[in-house]
C-alpha cells in the first residue's frame, strides 16, 4: 500500500508538496510514480524527499489532516519504501485504535518556521478557505498605510500569505511599489524576511525588475553575505529567466560570492540556471570555498535531475583555474576512495 493508496481509501484528497529546497507543490501522477518507485524524487535534498501532505474530505468541510515526512531515498532518488511503509503501518493503527497513544510516526520531522507559515498560506489556499488576520495587517503594512517604520506588529504568516497570492488582490505590484520604500526607509527586517518567502512563488517580470533594483541598492552600500543569498533565493524562481541570470551572475562577481551562505542558496535554489558560462563561474568561487564545502555542495548538486552531465563537462573545461583543477582533483581522488 501507499500513501496515496491510504488517503483515497479514506474517502479523501490530497495535495502534496516538497518542503525540502522550497515549498513546491508536485503532481499527483508525479508523487504516485515515485511512490511505485517508477521514478526519482524530482527535488531530492540531502538524499531525501522533504513532503508536506494535505489530505481533506470534501464531504466533510472544514476538516483536513497534515503530515510532513521525511523519506530516505537510494544512490539514484527512488524511494526506499521501507521507512514509508513503517509510517502507514503507524497510521493503520491509529485508525484500528484512535484513543491510544501511538507516539510520534516514523519518518515524521517538524519543518522550519518559515516553511510552516507558507505551508499553511498554501493550504488555505488550497482549501479555499479564508486569509488570517495577519493578512491584512501585511497588506496594510505593504501598501504604506502604517509607516514604513512600523513593521514589529507584521507576523510570517502575513507575509507567507501575501506571497502565496500574487496573483491575487494586486499582491505582486503592492510589492513591487513597496521595495524601494523599504530600501529608503532602512526596513530591512521586513524585506528580508519578504526575500525569503519569495523563493516560493514565481515573481513576475515587474516584480523581478524591482528586486533588481532593490539589489543594486543594497550593492552600493556594502551588502553582507546574507543580502546576496536572499536575493537569489528570492528571484530563483522568476518568469523572467534572463534577469534572474543576469543577477545571479552579477552576484557571482562579488568578492563575498564565496561565502558558504552564498554558495549555499545558490546551490539549492538557482540550480536551474547552474549552466553553461554561470556554472563555470560558480564552480570557480566554490572552488575558493574550501575543500569541504566544494566538496559537499558539488555532491548535492550532482543528485539533481541533469546536473551530473553539466558539471562533468565543467570539470574539463580547459580554461578552469588552477584552484578549481586543484579542488576537481581533491574530489576525484575522495571519489576513488569510497567517500563519494
Amino acid at each position: 500500500m501507499s500513501i496515496s493508496q491510504f488517503v483515497a481509501g479514506t474517502g479523501a484528497r490530497m495535495r502534496v508538496f516538497d518542503l525540502g529546497r522550497r515549498v513546491a507543490k508536485i503532481g499527483q501522477s508525479e508523487f504516485e510514480a515515485f511512490e511505485n518507485l517508477a521514478r526519482p524524487y524530482p527535488v531530492p535534498y540531502l538524499r531525501h524527499a522533504w513532503v508536506g501532505i494535505l489530505s481533506w474530505n470534501p464531504e466533510q468541510p472544514g476538516q483536513h489532516n497534515i503530515w510532513f515526512l521525511k523519506l530516505p531515498l537510494d544512490e539514484q532518488n527512488i524511494l526506499q519504501p521501507g521507512p514509508r511503509d513503517d509510517f502507514l503501518k503507524h497510521w493503520l493503527r491509529v485508525v484500528e485504535n484512535p484513543d491510544k497513544d501511538h507516539g510520534e510516526a516514523p519518518c515524521a520531522f517538524k519543518p522550519d518556521g518559515n516553511r510552516m507559515a507558507y505551508f499553511h498560506a498554501l493550504a488555505l489556499k488550497t482549501l479555499k478557505q479564508d486569509t488570517t488576520q495577519y493578512y491584512t495587517t501585511a497588506r496594510a503594512y505593504f501598501s504604506g498605510d502604517t509607516g514604513w517604520e512600523n513593521w514589529q506588529q507584521l507576523g510570517l504568516q502575513g507575509i507567507a500569505e501575501m506571497v502565496a497570492r500574487l496573483d491575487e488582490q494586486g499582491n505582486s505590484t503592492l510589492l513591487q511599489k513597496a521595495l524601494p520604500q523599504m530600501d529608503a526607509s532602512d526596513a530591512a527586517v521586513p524585506r528580508n524576511v519578504l526575500l525569503g518567502f519569495l523563493e516560493n512563488a514565481e515573481p513576475d517580470v515587474n516584480l523581478t525588475i524591482a528586486l533588481t533594483d532593490s539589489l543594486a541598492t543594497r550593492m552600493k552600500d556594502q551588502p553582507s553575505a546574507t543580502d546576496l543569498a536572499l536575493y537569489c533565493r528570492a528571484m530563483s524562481q522568476s518568469v523572467s529567466v534572463n534577469h534572474r541570470r543576469e543577477i545571479l551572475e552579477l552576484v557571482l562577481k562579488h568578492p563575498l560570492a564565496s561565502e558558504v551562505e552564498v554558495l549555499s542558496a545558490v546551490a539549492s535554489r538557482c540550480w536551474q540556471d547552474l549552466e553553461g558560462d554561470i556554472l563555470s563561474l560558480y564552480l570557480e568561487r566554490l572552488a575558493l570555498a574550501g575543500q569541504d564545502v566544494f566538496l559537499a555542495l558539488v555532491a548535492d548538486l550532482m543528485t539533481l535531475p541533469g546536473k551530473r552531465k553539466v558539471i562533468l563537462e565543467a570539470f574539463r573545461n580547459p580554461q578552469r583555474s588552477e584552484e578549481l583543477g586543484a579542488a576537481i582533483g581533491l574530489l576525484m581522488n575522495a571519489a576513488r576512495g569510497g567517500v563519494q
